[in-house]
């Protein structure tokens, strides 16, 4: 599914920062480019929320939860009122890890350190490994601008704009 009203590129930017940085949920109106970002099932699960939307709030939780149940609710009661959305959530591990692969390819040069990058990218535990090369050499920020791109790049497609 497309939206039909594009959304901005700030808005685009903090849709790939949440559902990167927070493990959010955006749900975005298709008709409208409205959008709702929202904790995942596991971190909603983790603060001691079980979303049923038949259930109300237990009186014996802390204060803070309640508040968290009663802004999801209304959360998904505005969801559930849009005639169209898109659910977009965080990229899948297989997407992550080539996200690293094209950051290696097209950033870092030729040399002994982007050999270093694909032997770690080959072992065990790429994700570590590959965290731990690029946060002690010279292209950290570059990792992180061109992270921030791709994501941006992951949610436009999601919503069928370029």
């Amino acid at each position: 599914m497309k939206i039909t009203k594009e959304l901005t590129d700030e808005q685009i930017y903090d849709i790939a920062e949440s559902i990167d940085a927070m493990g959010d949920v955006c749900y975005t109106n298709s008709d409208t480019g409205e959008y709702v970002l929202m904790m995942s099932n596991e971190l909603l699960a983790f603060n001691g929320i079980s979303w049923d939307e038949e259930d109300e709030p237990d009186d014996s939780l802390p204060e803070w939860q309640k508040e968290l149940y009663v802004n999801v609710k209304a959360d998904m009661d505005k969801i559930y009122s849009w005639k169209n959305f898109i659910r977009i959530e965080k990229p899948e591990s297989h997407e992550k890890f080539g996200f690293m692969e094209r950051f290696v390819d097209e950033i870092i040069p030729e040399g002994k350190l982007k050999q270093e990058f694909w032997n770690a990218l080959s072992r065990k535990h790429p994700f570590r490994n590959f965290n731990a090369i690029v946060h002690n050499c010279k292209y950290r920020e570059d990792w992180f601008r061109f992270k921030q791109m791709t994501l941006e790049e992951y949610v436009r497609a999601k919503i069928g704009q370029k």
